[in-house]
């Protein structure tokens, strides 16, 4: 996997704020006023592309399939 760099410095956003295609990885140490990344992400992905690469683990009966 190639590394992305991390997203561009954008304010954070606090959980109950965030819009559509706005990136959902918890930032905070405090769950009860989460504060989340805010970058832009791509279409169908709840995460920056730099958060997907932390997040996402594909699951092996596809890894077989892609080899």
């Amino acid at each position: 996997m190639i590394p992305i760099p991390n997203p561009l410095p954008s304010p954070e956003t606090p959980l109950i704020e965030l819009r559509a295609r706005q990136c959902r990885f918890i930032t905070s140490d405090d769950l009860r006023d989460a504060m989340c990344c805010g970058a832009p992400t791509p279409e169908n992905s709840s995460w920056c592309e730099h958060h997907r690469q932390l997040v996402y683990v594909p699951r092996p009966d596809r890894m077989r399939r892609a080899a």
